[in-house]
């Protein structure tokens, strides 16, 4: 199998070529695992990028599998990023189900020992920073692999040099994509090393930050995967991690932070109740949250139905939670990232005193090089701009931006994505915005859903949990799809009593009106949650300019067509007026007015001259006959007024 490598200084060239380099073993002489670890004919002993390793043979697990622990450094120093004399460390661990030289059996005909001849790579969550068991992996005969993605704990500080108030480039490009190529193309190695053959399918399975991973390597190495499961992913860190910390921000500066978690968790059930009639089933559950649009003064206190066990609201905390549920707004009041929906409980608490200020993972101590930034210490009118210095300082190292999944499209690999409407950690909405952008980068849903389709899941949290039923068998769907062909038109969710299919977007279950609605039966997949309204309330200001007026356009809606601005709008004036239809040597002047105060220029043709000429005053037309002005006015964010036009009669100058 090809292996797409990232360019490397020379040194570390030759460095990487010695770990990858499959080394050639016959089926009579496969090492144990002990031999694996120890022996340097097999690539982990004695290779000079490995920093430590451990093989042991787990022999209480089914089927018994050999478990690799190893820290790879294949560069250093400010030259890739790091701090002065620190060195790249990637943890990884790959689990191999037991060979033939060490007693397995079972994997089939394409494996060897207990393997089947696959392997699921495993994804992460949160920052990482530690390794993880592979054994839903090698329990099933997969091989496994997991990495630490680059640092040891969870906290952010490793993205900052904070003596030198600089960005750690090293760490950060090992935890958003250095660490994931190492963690295959070893898993990889070390499958054709201890079995002897290569392997016949690569697979990545991630949710969270681990759904994030695999779309950067869907993007990067696709053409080294069969097909990828990609769940919750945290596709823009830093813009969700900021949006996140918004929530937090605004519950300080309005409510003073009065706004617990009790108290959103009871709005959030007021919310739910109020709406869940919008899709014909009461059943606790919103298929749409984006649709509801339910404020929090229901939950005023005092008001009918509002909470009387402590945790209705007061108006200003009101305020707080309906500000959230529309997602971050910049300071001239647009929309610059997405909610979390009203189904969500999504935390919207402030950090008490000692705890760190510098937001969701850390992203505003990045954003400003410095992890003693504190957002406790800043008004709300700082948002939209540390918000953006990170967008543009650290986006471009994080964020899953890309729509351009060539690689694993023409490869011929499948994506089955998903994520939980009512996801507490990373909003379902992100994951909308992004798969339309795929969309848009493949002119159109038809040419995505062979290949890649995106699953919503009514009621369920991050991951997995909540009121709603629960994805099942997802990786096996998604195997399915690669192995055999079976695209997946729907996908069973089942838990607390009741099934219902899961819908590959924008489709939706729709109730038949007469069926047990507890029964996936009583449903089919349809319609189209993609209706105008949606797209609208989903445009976003354009990324890396947070500060400012100018939306993105996607799904093939924009903010003119959304009414969300409106172009500036022309008059002209010919004076003097004119006599018997005629003016004599007319003054032109345009004037225009612009509802957004953005307003940046007009511009006009006379009698079809070529090209728009820019309007710097009034100008006088002299020559004799029948005019014609066409005239616009364009406001900073480009949006162009209708072109309006004006005919007019010069009269020859009058004889002296």
């Amino acid at each position: 199998m090809m292996m797409h490598r990232m360019p490397l200084a020379a040194a570390g060239c030759v460095l990487l070529m010695m770990a990858v380099s499959p080394l050639i073993v016959s089926a009579q002489s496969l090492p144990t695992c002990t031999q694996l670890g120890t022996d340097s004919r097999y690539g982990l002993a004695g290779n000079p990028i490995v920093i430590t390793s451990t093989a042991t043979l787990v022999t209480t697990a089914n089927p018994p599998y050999c478990l690799v622990d190893f820290v790879i450094s294949e560069r250093g120093g400010p030259a890739f990023g790091y701090a002065p004399g620190e060195i790249q460390r990637v943890g990884l661990r790959v689990g191999l189900p037991a060979n033939t030289a060490d007693g397995g059996t079972g994997g089939g005909p394409h494996g060897e020992g207990a393997w089947n001849g696959k392997i699921r790579n495993l994804g992460g969550g949160g920052l990482v920073g530690s390794l993880s068991p592979v054994t839903s992996s090698t329990n099933a005969r997969y091989v496994g692999s997991f990495t630490d993605s680059g640092h040891t704990g969870t906290d952010p500080a490793f993205g900052v040099i904070q003596e030198l108030n600089q960005l750690n480039l090293g760490k950060i490009e090992d935890f958003f994509s250095e660490s994931l190529r190492l963690q295959y193309q070893w898993a990889l190695r070390l499958a054709n090393t201890y079995y002897g053959k290569p392997a016949i399918r690569n697979y990545w399975d991630g949710c969270s930050t681990g759904g994030r991973q695999g779309l950067v390597l869907a993007w990067k190495y696709g053409n080294d995967f069969d097909g990828f499961l990609i769940g919750a992913p945290h596709t823009n860190h830093s813009r969700t991690s900021s949006g996140a910390s918004w929530r937090s921000w605004v519950n300080l500066e309005i409510a003073g932070g009065t706004v617990t978690q009790d108290k959103v968790t009871s709005t959030v059930d007021r919310f739910i109740a109020a709406c869940d009639a919008q899709d014909g089933v009461v059943d606790g559950l919103l298929s749409d949250p984006r649709t509801c649009k339910a404020s929090a003064t229901i939950n005023i206190c005092g008001q009918p139905g509002a909470a009387t066990d402590g945790t209705c609201l007061n108006a200003s905390e009101a305020k707080v939670i309906d500000m959230a549920m529309e997602g971050a707004h910049n300071d001239l009041g647009q929309k610059v990232w997405v909610g979390y929906g009203r189904g969500s409980m999504a935390a919207m608490g402030v950090p008490p005193p000692g705890a760190s200020g510098t937001g969701g993972n850390g992203i505003f101590g990045w954003a400003n090089k410095d992890m003693t930034y504190d957002f406790r210490l800043h008004p709300l009118s700082d948002w939209d701009d540390v918000h953006q210095l990170g967008t543009r300082t650290v986006g471009p190292y994080v964020d899953m931006g890309s729509p351009n999944l060539d690689l694993t499209k023409n490869r011929g690999g499948k994506i089955l994505m998903w994520h939980g409407l009512a996801d507490q950690l990373i909003p379902f909405e992100q994951n909308i915005y992004y798969y339309n952008k795929v969309v848009d980068n493949y002119n159109g849903l038809d040419y995505v859903t062979p290949w890649f389709r995106f699953f919503l899941a009514p009621g369920v949290t991050h991951c997995g949990g909540g009121v709603g039923p629960q994805p099942q068998n997802l990786f096996n769907t998604m195997v399915n799809w690669v192995e055999n062909g079976i695209a997946p038109d729907s996908i069973l969710a089942s838990g607390g009593g009741r099934t219902r299919p899961l819908c590959p977007f924008p489709q939706t279950a729709i109730y038949d009106g007469v069926g047990d609605p507890n029964l996936a039966s009583s449903f089919k997949c349809g319609g189209n949650l993609e209706t105008k309204a949606n797209k609208c309330d989903g445009l976003l200001v354009l990324n890396r300019h947070e500060t400012g007026t100018q939306y993105e356009a996607l799904g093939g809606v924009d903010a003119l067509s959304c009414g969300l601005v409106a172009p500036p709008v022309t008059t002209a004036l010919v004076s003097p007026e004119a006599i018997d239809g005629s003016h004599s040597d007319p003054k032109i002047t345009l004037s225009a007015t612009d509802r957004d105060l953005d307003f940046d220029h007009s511009e006009y043709l006379l009698d079809g001259q070529d090209g728009w000429a820019m309007y710097e005053g009034p100008f006088r037309v002299s020559t004799e006959g029948v005019h014609v002005l066409q005239y616009r006015s364009v406001d900073k964010a480009g949006n162009v007024e209708e072109t309006r036009t004006l005919n007019f009669e010069v009269a020859a100058p009058k004889q002296q």
